[in-house]
């Protein structure tokens, strides 16, 4: 009985060791201030592989309903290979994202709920979160209706969070990954 007391404590000092988050070396800033600089010097594509929608049960229970025949769920929307993006260039952001939410207040007289525009951006900032490993680039943009504060998380070229909060919408999250273009 002794000699089993001492197995699972081993097994669970060697769980809770294994899963320590590893520390932020000075390698990882080193990547991060490559990548920054090279998004400082070039043109930003973020394409968009899912939606994360923040809905209310309602809106999710109907919306699974629809979904879950394709393999989607309410709470992750597949968008690989629909060439969703949004384009920083200079002060300028071009958007191409589809909204999958609820919308707080009408939409205008037009049939299309998407972000699909182009404004110029404002309050730039770009920071790098050590904490957690990534470049957070931030800024504040409107289209005729609306106001969007948005943040991008850039864990690498392979992996960024795209977050969108809006004044008339719901907040939506997409998980996708980086294209880095020359200015031309």
């Amino acid at each position: 009985m002794k000699k089993y007391k001492y197995l699972i404590l081993i097994s669970i000092l060697v769980l809770i060791l294994s899963s320590c988050k590893s520390s932020f070396t000075e390698a990882d800033r080193t990547k991060l201030k490559d990548l920054q600089n090279e998004l400082i010097n070039n043109n930003l594509v973020f394409k968009a592989d899912a939606a994360l929608p923040f809905n209310s049960q309602a809106v999710n229970n109907a919306i699974n309903d629809i979904l879950i025949r394709n393999g989607n769920s309410a709470s992750r929307i597949s968008l690989s290979g629909d060439n969703y993006t949004l384009k920083i260039a200079g002060e300028k952001a071009v958007f191409n994202l589809p909204f999958y939410g609820e919308r707080r207040t009408g939409g205008g007289y037009n049939d299309n709920n998407s972000f699909d525009f182009t404004g110029e951006i404002k309050n730039v900032s770009q920071s790098i979160v050590a904490d957690s490993n990534y470049i957070s680039y931030e800024f504040d943009i409107r289209n005729d209706t609306e106001s969007l504060s948005v943040e991008l998380k850039i864990f690498s070229r392979e992996t960024a969070h795209l977050i969108i909060n809006s004044s008339q919408r719901s907040y939506m999250k997409y998980d996708g990954h980086l294209s880095i273009e020359p200015i031309e």
